[in-house]
């Protein structure tokens, strides 16, 4: 994958699955819901720290992606008259970018005998 080609994947996939995300706040799926967004930013991130190009930090053009609309949801409200549960939202987004990166990093990469 050339360099180009995984920046535009990593801030459009990053800025795609938090419109998604957003999106299912706005079809009012229930909160549980829309913490499993978890899955598809761990999924991108894992896939952009195995297949883009070695040391680059790509998950952070992810985390880049997704903030507009992050932030954008963390301004809106629960039930509760409070922020609480669209900053978890949020929250859960990062740690799946986080994790995905971390657990890339850790799988030994094919053709890698240093490991």
């Amino acid at each position: 994958m050339t360099k180009f080609l995984s920046v535009l994947v990593a801030a459009g996939g990053g800025f795609g699955l938090s419109f998604l995300g957003l999106g299912t706040l706005w079809a009012g799926a229930a909160w549980h819901y829309q913490a499993l967004m978890f899955f598809p930013f761990f999924v991108l991130a894992f896939a952009l720290t195995r297949l883009g190009p070695s040391g680059d930090k790509l998950f952070l053009l992810v985390i880049c992606g997704a903030s507009p609309l992050g932030l954008l949801l963390t301004m809106f409200r629960d039930r509760n008259d409070s922020h609480l549960m669209p900053i978890l939202m949020v929250c859960t987004w990062l740690f799946g970018v986080l994790s995905g990166h971390w657990l890339a990093g850790k799988l030994p990469r094919r053709g890698d005998d240093s490991a």
